[in-house]
């Protein structure tokens, strides 16, 4: 019985580690192969790796408004996070509401999804949309012929100022600034050189900012898209004028890049990573957030300005 005792135990440390050596993996996965055209189905495209210091980023791939070229996107969830065991292993996902008005026979190619500097595919995926049955019984109806109607030149002159009417407003208000401004460069005396006014902290400028949304309680606003590009504006410039980070022209995937390199803690940067990858989403993807989460996004925002901030060194003389 000595050798099934060694058999259970070699079992048991070789499950403790075997998350660790599994390669990530791409799913998609569909609720039903075949559909009614113009049927409604849900779509889950997720990604199972090891990452127990939670470090890595995942990129999603970006969608306009298909899966494919007949495959429709209605809607779409934020990324969710899931823990698979004790020992590292996750699972992120997205899920999408889909449908398809084209009957037939329907691949979904592989979509790749980004874990670091590699990529990771799904296997492709088929769905059968059926044809709607169309009633023989009714006779068909004759389509009514073209006829033409008067257009008039004045009808013509009409139309065509109210096509570019905003073209000729523009030239117009270019017109008059341009004789306004040389106006005002004949009549206006050369005037002296502006005193020096010292530049204001970053966490000043990035703290003002921050307490005005919360102010106006920006994250229940039905605006998500508004409230999370002023948000991560705010932070982005902070980053650029507190630590030296291209972020305001930077793609968030450089940003966080520069960030390893940067003199923040990994509890700021895992905040950080969240932020501006969640915001990315409902920016880009037409993802939802609910208000509780824009309200710790907020507040979590402003304790990282607190702790990063630069003191101002005062000379003995003040």
């Amino acid at each position: 019985m000595k050798w099934l005792s060694y058999i259970s135990l070699f079992l048991i440390g070789s499950s403790t580690f075997a998350f660790q050596d599994v390669v990530p993996q791409a799913r998609l996965s569909l609720d039903y192969e075949k559909i009614r055209i113009g049927e409604q189905i849900k779509a889950t495209l997720e990604l199972t790796y090891y990452d127990p210091q939670h470090k890595k980023l995942v990129g999603w791939p970006r969608f306009d408004e298909t899966l494919s070229k007949h495959i429709e996107i209605i809607d779409r969830t934020v990324d969710f996070e899931g823990q698979l065991d004790t020992t590292g292993g996750l699972i992120r996902s997205q899920e999408f509401q889909i449908t398809c008005f084209e009957p037939g026979f329907h691949i979904i190619p592989a979509i790749g999804i980004e874990l670091d500097d590699s990529t990771y595919y799904t296997t492709p995926v088929s769905l059968m949309v059926e044809a709607v049955e169309i009633d023989t019984s009714k006779s068909i109806v004759d389509i009514k012929e073209n006829y033409t109607v008067d257009y008039t030149i004045g009808e013509r002159v009409e139309d065509w100022f109210r096509s570019y009417w905003k073209w000729l407003a523009w030239l117009a208000v270019i017109i008059a600034a341009y004789f306004i401004y040389r106006l005002w460069k004949n009549r206006t005396p050369k005037e002296e050189a502006a005193p020096y006014i010292p530049p204001i902290p970053a966490h000043i400028t990035a703290l003002k900012s921050l307490k005005q949304l919360e102010k106006e309680q920006a994250w229940a606003s039905l605006e998500q898209k508004q409230y999370y590009s002023d948000l991560t504006y705010t932070v982005r410039l902070y980053l650029e004028q507190r630590f030296g980070i291209k972020a305001v022209e930077h793609t968030t995937r450089e940003i966080l890049i520069e960030l390893k390199y940067a003199d923040i803690s990994e509890e700021d940067k895992m905040h950080l990573r969240k932020l501006l990858s969640q915001a990315d989403m409902i920016k880009f993807a037409k993802m939802k957030a609910d208000a509780d989460h824009g309200k710790d996004s907020l507040y979590k925002s402003i304790e990282f300005v607190e702790k990063t901030k630069k003191e101002e060194e005062h000379s003995d003389d003040e």
